[in-house]
């Protein structure tokens, strides 16, 4: 008997259907039907252009937004497009901009403690010493918990975003291009963070990510978007070494050529 995976996608699709100013519906799709399975303990990154629909797909798995067809499932058990719930405590979403994702009235205590108040049945000392714990996982201080967001820097509040994220002892995280915005210094350190808490804790990722030299070092299977379809899926070492598609090539050609105007422009 196989093992079951523990993220399975099946045919998923998204559109957006929207009226023009003539009451024609218009629809844009987002992702056409794709599918995959991301194991336990593994990272799959998602790589494409601009409007390749990787970060929607990231979205509809999130729960962010529902899917127009297909299905989700984690441990084999499928997750309804309403379920939040269920979803929340297995799969949780980091974005990319931690700027806009935390809420400034709210200190970084209330900030971790309210997934628990939402999801769980932790009484408040409980949640209280769950909060300092998971600071501390991702790195940061007891003190912290009582800091307001704009008060730390953009490297520790991506680590307030990560500790949300676990707070809820998820199966699989899912990083919207979450260390994109970052210096490289504080870059390596997120990096080997979610390699470390990977390592400790057994978490799956699905990576949106458009820097080779991350998705080298972080992933163990890629999936090269381009305009809704996946083009290219494998093995990282084989998909950035020996693209199989015209897609593939030039996309990495662009990347690689992105990539190392970044590091000469450092």
């Amino acid at each position: 008997m196989s093992q079951v995976p523990l993220l399975k996608v099946d045919n998923l699709s998204k559109e957006f259907v929207t009226q023009t100013r003539l009451f024609r519906k218009v629809t844009k799709t987002a992702f056409h039907p794709l599918s995959f399975t991301l194991e336990r303990g593994q990272t799959l990154a998602i790589m494409g252009d601009s409007g390749s629909g990787k970060s929607t797909l990231a979205k509809v798995l999130a729960g962010v937004m529902p899917p127009t067809k297909g299905s989700i499932y984690i441990n084999g058990d499928k997750i309804a497009a309403g379920d939040d719930k269920k979803r929340c405590q297995l799969l949780r979403m980091i974005f990319q901009d931690p700027n806009t994702s935390l809420n400034p009235r709210s200190n970084i205590g209330n900030i971790l403690e309210m997934p628990l108040s939402l999801n769980t049945n932790l009484n408040e000392a409980e949640r209280h010493e769950l909060v300092l714990d998971t600071l501390k996982l991702v790195g940061l201080l007891p003190d912290h918990y009582h800091f307001y967001p704009q008060m730390i820097s953009t490297g520790q509040k991506q680590r307030v975003a990560l500790a949300r994220a676990l707070i809820l002892s998820p199966n699989i995280i899912v990083a919207d291009e979450a260390i994109s915005n970052l210096d490289i210094s504080v870059r390596s350190q997120i990096i080997n963070l979610l390699l470390s808490l990977q390592s400790r804790l057994g978490l799956s990722y699905v990576l949106v990510a458009n820097d080779l030299g991350v998705v080298r070092h972080i992933s163990d299977h890629v999936m090269l978007m381009h305009n809704g379809y996946v083009v290219e899926a494998g093995p990282t070492q084989k998909v950035l070494t020996t693209p199989q598609s015209e897609h593939g090539l030039r996309l990495l050609q662009n990347y690689n050529n992105e990539y190392r105007w970044h590091h000469n422009k450092r």
